[in-house]
């Protein structure tokens, strides 16, 4: 999250925020959770306590800069969990979310220039995607 926003360039910014609801906002981004090849039965602890605590950051200090989430290649369970848990959740969260358990249908949602791993025409992933490196010189690509 902190590459997407430094990409934003948020304090140098000169595009002007539509009204609400009355076009897209600059200073917004998409994002896409691949859960291709996660296991939610054997994750370690520390995993899931991570996920719990970048969960609670974003919702702190990045609410509105996420315009929409599109889950992908998420396990049938997960589905049906998350399905009981939206009773839970406000209406503008759960209306800000897609999940499917097939990524390559993304292209659906998102126009054919995605990368060609979610059904669209453009580069594969692997080169195209920004990676985290967990090391001491953080790369941004």
């Amino acid at each position: 999250m902190e590459l997407t926003i430094a990409h934003l360039d948020l304090p140098n910014t000169t595009s002007q925020i539509p009204d609400y609801g009355q076009g897209l906002d600059p200073l917004q981004v998409l994002q896409v959770h691949d859960y291709q090849s996660v296991s939610f039965f054997r994750q370690p602890g520390e995993i899931k306590q991570a996920s719990t605590e970048v969960i609670d950051l974003f919702q702190r200090y990045y609410p509105e800069t996420v315009s929409y989430k599109y889950f992908v290649n998420v396990p049938l369970l997960m589905q049906w969990m998350m399905g009981a848990m939206k009773a839970l959740m406000s209406k503008d969260s759960v209306r800000k979310m897609t999940w499917t358990s097939d990524g390559s249908t993304l292209y659906q949602y998102l126009g054919k220039d995605i990368p060609r791993d979610y059904g669209g025409h453009g580069p594969a992933l692997a080169s195209s995607a920004w990676t985290v490196k967990y090391d001491d010189a953080m790369d941004d690509r």
